[in-house]
């Protein structure tokens, strides 16, 4: 596992651990990042830009060192 800000662009992720703080986390659960899920690293530039299904989020750089992911 590694922290989702180290990920490439076009990268197939895992969501693994929101090791964020509640407020944060209950959000991104939310908008359906959640532990299990399957993703794709669209951009990661100062922004990271997540896909989940049909949903493209924006996080933050210092958030994404926070969520815990593994590659496919």
């Amino acid at each position: 596992m590694h922290p989702l800000n180290t990920t490439e662009a076009g990268e197939q992720i895992n969501i693994q651990c929101l090791g964020c703080n509640c407020q944060d986390a209950c959000r991104l659960r939310e908008l359906g990042c959640i532990e299990g899920v399957k993703g794709k690293i669209i951009s990661n530039n100062s922004n990271i830009v997540l896909q989940i299904g049909e949903s493209r989020l924006a996080i933050s750089e210092e958030l994404a060192r926070t969520i815990l992911v593994s590659l496919k």
